[in-house]
């Protein structure tokens, strides 16, 4: 979008793509649910106050997750959250859990109050409006990095094949692509992986460029699916290609 549109304040709505990954907070595990449309978005001129409602669980007991029989009374919340804010013009961007404790985060335009919302005592929600006309929050602390860019990636491939029924445990010849704008850069690369047991090719594209095709057979069940995934996509960058993911057949 242009900058321009931005400082007149015209920013189209963005396309809601929400998405669930886990990361890391302080030294607990962190799941993030997230709009990646509202994160390329932002900053959004006609939003600029936060509204954060924070919350607690009491857990599972070992992971600090929120136990099974209070998911669902958290998606109400974030419901209930969601509609208060749509009702105000304003949208919902994420959510985060981290050890007891949840925070939802949402955005409203200029002169909004904090919308009530309904009763949960079970997670004792507290909301707070303040002024965050850049989208720190979101720029600072929920835009995904790069691995977990990687792990949503994954989980994509892997929802399709759970469709059609994937016993993701059952290793299998999983194949990679990648693209590289010059021979030497791809052949590097493709040395690389033959040396973590890939059977690679080289061949020149339809675009002046160079594709990679990497197969080596193994289970695709997350996590150690992300730690196949990531390794692949780290030698590719290294060589300066562009990875393009991985897929395999259905083994039901």
């Amino acid at each position: 979008m242009g900058l321009l549109r931005r400082l007149l304040g015209r920013e189209p709505a963005w396309v809601e793509r929400w998405a669930v990954y886990p990361g890391e907070i302080g030294d607990g595990l962190a799941m993030y649910n997230i709009d990646l449309g509202a994160v390329e978005a932002a900053p959004v001129a006609r939003l600029p106050q936060r509204l954060d409602v924070d919350f607690t669980y009491a857990g599972d007991g070992t992971s600090g997750m929120p136990a099974d029989d209070e998911l669902g009374t958290i998606h109400a919340l974030d419901e209930a959250v969601r509609q208060a804010l749509r009702g105000l013009r304003g949208a919902m961007v994420g959510r985060v859990v981290t050890a007891g404790t949840g925070r939802i985060t949402g955005y409203l335009p200029d002169g909004a109050t904090a919308p009530a919302l309904p009763d949960f005592p079970t997670l004792a929600p507290v909301a707070t409006l303040s002024s965050d006309p850049g989208w720190t929050r979101v720029r600072d602390e929920l835009t995904p990095d790069a691995w977990q860019r990687n792990i949503m990636d994954d989980n994509q491939v892997v929802q399709e094949l759970e469709g059609h029924g994937d016993r993701l445990s059952q290793p299998r010849p999983v194949e990679f692509l990648a693209y590289f704008p010059a021979t030497d850069h791809a052949e590097a690369a493709a040395e690389d992986l033959r040396n973590l047991g890939f059977a690679v090719t080289v061949e020149r594209g339809d675009e002046a460029d160079f594709v990679l095709q990497a197969i080596r057979r193994d289970a695709v069940e997350p996590p150690a699916l992300h730690e196949v995934t990531w390794e692949v996509r780290g030698v590719v960058e290294r060589h300066d290609g562009v990875y393009d993911g991985w897929g395999c057949m259905v083994q039901a």
